[in-house]
């Protein structure tokens, strides 16, 4: 078969267009065309690009489904392709009329385009007013289209438009807009939207807008908007013939504040709406800031000047400290003074000068100790009965200088009976705590030390020798009642000359004299050191001696004199209970060793005092130190002070050097030692008489040393109470020494 090919001349109709006309393409694609169907828009045009044995006929859908190739009088396009441009809606059937059984063939859907303008509301509009413009759209959009709003001039021409807002699209939308500022005022505006892709002029909203000035929205304050809680400042709004005001905080209403002004006592942020009857504004937020005139926490600043008592020294610069604040007291600044008498809840000390007290402190909570010290001079820190203290160490602690206490309420049973920390030392150089333990009743605990240690307690000379130069004060608010364990602390700084840390014990003045409260032993620890003792009752001084120590312990006096060859040693003891005796030691200076020379029963009444004289011969000449161990009952132990006696005449004639022991008491021993040196060979006697001269026993008969001392042993079981002399005798020299029985 054999085709014709007539020439077709296609009449197109020019049509009104709303927009830029597109251009598509179909291509060859060998027994297809591409793209198969194309969708278009009204006076879009189509460029068929085909090979030069394929053309392209429209025909009916009829014939199109039947695969006919029988032309219906509409586009006929010649072999290789051509143009069409199709200015009405409506589907559009072709195929190439040669191959069209073969299924050569394609669809292009043509559609009317259109961009449709909604009504806008309001009708009257405020300048810089964001206004929503709604509009419908029609027809096919491209990916990258742009919808935008244009606003027309007061008369409603679009001649030159104005565009007021866009919206990235390819169908129906609203677009967010703003009145220019710059407009005029007029009501004849109008309103449009047009596309970019494809390019179509919409039509408007259809009805005349008013656009008017706008109104603004102001606050100006009538001072400072950051005050003390109490006060307040006046807010302005701008004013204006006709308008209104809504006054907000936090962005809620504030019920019937509608004037132009209003009073803000209160923290927040504060805006206004102002309206003129079309349009209303919102003012930018303004802060008020309220400092609260009793906060319950304050830190140090200083930024005003050092004094306590001054408002802007603190972080608060609306309050000072009052009862039951917390304060801290941070490093970086200077330090506060004249800190007056308050009662805080707790108090933060974290500055490495320190702060002083000129007037008494109370805490109710807790005292936390960082750094830094707290000197009280003459002031009292006093802690209630739940309060507590964190921290204490050697470079943060509490200096007693002065008559000023650490006092620290309800220590004991029912209530803080654990061990209590009393960080204190006697300057900002010396820490030296006691800790405070009470089993009995509670009691408060006053606490302060002396970096000395006197021979009255309070009073008298300053010691020098064995002892730690420290003295701890300790009193009960009620005396009485209590039953403590105590724990001082030193350091190897403290220790005076020649004190023995392996034999020391805690010494207690009771107003009369030190009493030792323990027997000597070693102190705990590694530096620093420490002393523990237990069952304390009453309170007074305390201090830390050792064996050797000059506290008169139990003692009111303790003397040596020295006659020739011979020591008298006297001392007078304030009161005895349970006291079994003393032995009497001595040592030559420089020698380490003390050996017991003789013991002395108590002769006292219980709870009385009494006196006592025993006369010691050395063997050598040279300084000779004494001391008295006094024995308990029950075996415990402590010493006296140490007394010296320097012995210059040389050791002539016979000497009966101890009589051991002497008082002897039945009850004890009947076994009596008499030890004796003489200065000549040859046989020497020892006889014991009673008080009339009369002889009652040889005590001994024999050869004694020469220059040397000499023991001799006898049994006085037999002898009846009272008071003997025990008479020695070498050729024709005689001495004699009093031995005194008791039942």
């Amino acid at each position: 078969m054999h085709f014709r090919y007539i020439p077709v001349l296609l009449l197109l109709v020019c049509l009104p267009h709303t927009g830029t006309a597109a251009t598509h393409t179909i291509v060859d694609a060998g027994l297809s065309f591409s793209p198969a169907t194309l969708n278009i828009n009204v006076g879009d045009t189509v460029v068929f690009s085909l090979a030069t044995m394929h053309n392209a006929v429209e025909v009916s859908q009829t014939t199109w489904n039947n695969n006919g190739n029988t032309s219906n009088g509409g586009f006929n396009l010649p072999f290789g392709g051509g143009t069409v441009i199709f200015p009405v809606a409506g589907t559009y059937y072709y195929v190439c009329a040669p191959h069209a059984g073969a299924g050569m063939k394609g669809i292009i859907n043509v559609v009317l385009t259109t961009v449709t303008t909604g009504s806008i509301t309001p009708t009257t509009l405020c300048k810089g007013a964001a206004i929503q413009v709604p509009f419908t759209a029609t027809g096919s959009f491209g990916v990258g289209n742009i919808f935008t709003a244009q606003l027309s001039d007061a008369g409603g021409s679009f001649a030159a438009p104005t565009n007021i807002g866009t919206l990235a699209a390819t169908t129906s939308g609203q677009i967010t807009a703003t009145v220019p500022t710059g407009a005029s005022t007029g009501n004849g505006y109008r309103i449009r939207v047009v596309s970019s892709s494809p390019a179509v002029i919409g039509t408007n909203n259809g009805s005349d807008l008013n656009i008017v000035d706008a109104v603004t929205a102001q606050i100006t304050p009538a001072g400072v908007t950051t005050f003390c809680e109490g006060d307040d400042v006046t807010l302005n709004a701008n004013t204006g013939t006709g308008y209104t005001y809504i006054w907000k905080r936090n962005g809620t209403v504030i019920p019937g504040a509608t004037a132009d002004s209003y009073v803000a006592a209160l923290a927040g942020l504060y805006t206004v709406e102002v309206s003129n009857g079309s349009c209303t504004a919102t003012s930018a937020a303004v802060r008020v800031t309220v400092i609260p005139s009793d906060p319950t926490t304050l830190t140090w600043v200083g930024s005003v000047s050092t004094d306590w008592a001054t408002p802007g020294n603190w972080d608060n610069p609306c309050a000072i400290p009052t009862a039951g604040d917390t304060v801290i007291i941070g490093p970086g600044t200077v330090l506060p003074t004249g800190i007056p008498a308050v009662a805080l809840n707790r108090l933060t000390l974290n500055n490495s000068t320190g702060i002083a007290l000129s007037n008494d402190l109370h805490i109710s909570g807790n005292l936390t100790l960082m750094s830094g010290t707290i000197t009280l001079n003459n002031a009292h820190l006093s802690f209630g009965a739940t309060a507590s203290i964190t921290g204490g160490t050697a470079t943060s602690f509490i200096v007693t200088n002065g008559l000023g206490e650490l006092r620290q309420a309800g220590i004991g049973s029912g209530g803080r009976s654990g061990t209590i920390l009393f960080p204190i030392g006697p300057n900002t150089n010396t820490y030296t705590p006691v800790q405070i333990m009470n089993s009995s009743t509670q009691d408060e605990f006053r606490v302060r030390t002396r970096a000395e240690v006197l021979s009255g307690g309070s009073s008298g000379s300053q010691l020098t020798m064995d002892v730690v130069g420290i003295t701890w004060l300790i009193e009960e608010a009620s005396a009485g009642g209590s039953n403590a364990t105590l724990t001082f602390q030193w350091n190897s700084g403290d220790e005076l000359g020649s004190f023995d840390r392996g034999a020391c014990y805690v010494g207690h003045h009771d107003g009369a004299d030190w009493i030792a409260l323990q027997s000597p032993g070693a102190a705990g620890g590694s530096g620093p050191y420490n002393r523990v003792v237990t069952g304390v009752t009453s309170f007074s001084p305390f201090a830390i001696g050792d064996g050797d120590s000059p506290l008169p312990v139990e003692f009111r006096s303790f003397t040596a004199d020295v006659h020739g060859s011979s020591v008298s040693l006297r001392w007078e003891t304030a009161s005895e209970v349970n006291n079994l005796g003393f032995e009497v030691e001595r040592r030559l200076a420089g020698s380490p060793e003390w050996a017991t020379i003789s013991f002395i029963p108590s002769a006292a009444a219980p709870g009385a005092g009494h006196g006592y004289v025993y006369h010691d011969h050395p063997p050598v000449q040279g300084q000779w130190l004494y001391r008295l161990r006094q024995i308990d009952v029950d075996g415990t132990a402590a010493y006296s002070s140490v007394v010296t006696a320097s012995v210059t005449s040389s050791l002539t004639g016979l000497v009966i050097e101890s009589v051991y022991p002497n008082p002897l008491r039945n009850t004890a021993t009947s076994e009596i030692l008499v030890r004796f040196r003489t200065d000549a060979p040859g046989t020497a006697s020892i006889t014991l008489h009673d008080m009339l001269g009369r002889q009652i026993a040889r005590v001994f008969s024999g050869v004694a040393m020469n220059n040397g001392s000499t023991t001799v042993r006898f049994d006085a079981a037999s002898l009846a109470t009272g008071i003997y002399m025990l008479r020695l005798e070498q050729e024709n020299r005689a001495t004699a020494a009093k031995l005194v029985i008791r039942n």
